[in-house]
């Protein structure tokens, strides 16, 4: 393991610790700045955080487009549930234009990383709930 990951993967246990608020107390601002030093270090796990805090406004101001691309860093990386918020954000227009064929394609690939959360949303789509066209 190389040092670099010591300390992103360190960084991001400190930032999951503040946001849980296991052993310190809460500190939701203070997470953030942990998963961003690991996230600027390459950590998925990291990426996926910061993106999410910054789709929910948590800790950091509320920016989408922001939230899209930490999002799309992890995704890129195989990260299944960031895959998943990666198409949600797709679906929604949150942070991107509506493109219901690129929601379609990051949840697949979440499905395929393991995703239950893609995996039903695909099986919804199949089932003309909400029928979604890629065409």
């Amino acid at each position: 393991m190389s040092y670099g990951l010591d300390i992103a993967i360190a960084a991001y246990q400190i930032g999951r610790r503040y946001e849980m608020g296991e052993g310190v107390a809460m500190d939701m601002e203070a997470a953030a700045r942990f998963y961003l030093q690991a996230a600027m270090r390459g950590l998925a796990e990291a990426q996926h955080a910061l993106g999410f805090l910054h789709a929910t406004g948590q800790g950091v101001r509320r920016d989408e487009v922001l939230a899209v691309r930490w999002l799309r860093e992890a995704a890129d990386q195989g990260h299944a549930d960031a895959q998943h918020n990666l198409g949600v954000m797709y679906t929604e227009g949150r942070g991107v234009d509506v493109d219901y064929g690129e929601a379609v394609k990051w949840f697949y690939r979440a499905a395929m990383n393991g995703s239950q959360y893609a995996r039903e949303w695909l099986e919804t789509q199949t089932h003309g709930e909400n029928r979604v066209t890629t065409g």
